[in-house]
């Protein structure tokens, strides 16, 4: 007979949803050139400006028209943060990096004024997809991010809320200079902005690719 006096009981966590979170080093000298460079970015933009009236509620994306920022060489720096940041995750999950690395493939500026919002969505054609704050308040709306398991939806147990990872909607709220990595798949969305503030982040994607052969 097997002795069980020393075995303690405990919850095992199968298929986690990682978040990663970051704050850039260098945000406090660049912070206004920054935010000067997604303004110029949108200022410039009018055939940007015209799509995003039809597309993204009451605010402003590059998305449509200039996804490829991370070629720009005054975001060099920034891209280099992102890089790092997208190779952590990476390993933190256990992917093979010996073989694979994350490649960005899409890096895009938006800008949210007061009352406009972004429905809740996902990210094809990468792995890893992120958020950086150049501008936001106190009353800047969180990106909120939505339990990906259908089944848990049939019918859940009552939360006591004294855990975010019980619950169906996440919450992680913005701070300028701040990223958020998460998987491409999570459907995200940003609730209405209250504030008189603009709200301005960069989006961001990363696909794991195959290293070239030595």
């Amino acid at each position: 007979m097997s002795d069980n006096t020393e075995k303690k009981a405990g919850l095992r966590v199968l298929f986690p949803t990682l978040i990663y979170e970051a704050w850039y080093p260098g945000f406090s000298a660049q912070e206004d050139e920054l935010v000067s460079y997604v303004e110029t970015l949108r200022d410039k933009d009018e055939e940007g400006r015209k799509i995003s009236e039809q597309q993204y509620p009451s605010g402003y994306t590059s998305y449509f028209t200039n996804s490829t920022l991370f070629n720009d060489s005054k975001l060099e720096e920034l891209v280099k943060f992102f890089h790092q940041c997208a190779q952590n995750y990476a390993r933190d999950h256990h992917w093979d990096t010996t073989n694979y690395q994350p490649v960005i493939n899409a890096l895009f500026a938006n800008i949210n004024p007061k009352h406009s919002f972004h429905p809740e969505h996902l990210h094809p054609y990468s792995h890893i997809s992120g958020v950086f704050y150049v501008k936001s308040d106190a009353k800047s709306p969180a990106i909120g991010f939505k339990d990906p398991r259908m089944a848990r939806w049939m019918m859940p147990p009552a939360a006591d809320g004294n855990r975010p990872e019980n619950s169906f909607h996440a919450k992680l709220a913005p701070e300028p200079g701040k990223l958020f990595l998460f998987p491409s798949w999570l459907e995200h969305g940003v609730a209405q902005n209250q504030s008189d503030r603009e709200r301005i982040s960069m989006s961001f994607n990363f696909e794991m690719r195959q290293k070239p052969a030595t």
